[in-house]
């Protein structure tokens, strides 16, 4: 469905969802460390290839809220890497579409290595990690 945006003389842009999941896409395969995680029907060639973008329309207050599932390169500091993507995306979606962003949520899948192996990072049942667990990796 599309969305709109009144604009100041009374007429009203569309921005289709398929643009603001492309404008995602683009801006977090052009930062380093980083990658798109892929749905696995999207690695067959089923089904929209948008990889794993979500995207929320609020038509009414001019509003978006995007989830993407991403991949770190081994040996990055995770926060801080989804800090930079957040603010990233952010600004490119408010730049490029006018809307207001009020979430960009970064959901960090796995981890992949320089060799492009990638590995998924399986969480306790609750979703929280306690400090005193340990995460193994195996190559």
């Amino acid at each position: 469905m599309p969305n709109s945006k009144k604009k100041s003389d009374g007429g009203l842009i569309h921005i289709s969802e398929d643009v603001i999941i492309e404008l995602t896409r683009k801006t977090i395969q052009g930062l380093p460390n980083i990658k798109m995680a892929m749905r696995l029907s999207s690695k067959f060639g089923i089904g929209r290839k948008t990889g794993a973008i979500k995207v929320s329309v609020e038509p009414s207050d001019g509003t978006i809220a995007v989830d993407a599932d991403v991949l770190v390169k081994y040996g990055q500091r995770i926060p801080d890497l989804a800090w930079d993507v957040q603010e990233k995306v952010k600004d490119n979606l408010e730049r490029y579409t006018g809307y207001d962003v009020k979430a960009v949520n970064i959901n960090v899948q796995g981890i992949y290595t320089s060799k492009g192996d990638e590995i998924a990072l399986e969480l306790p049942e609750e979703d929280e990690l306690n400090p005193d667990d340990e995460i193994t990796i195996k190559d």
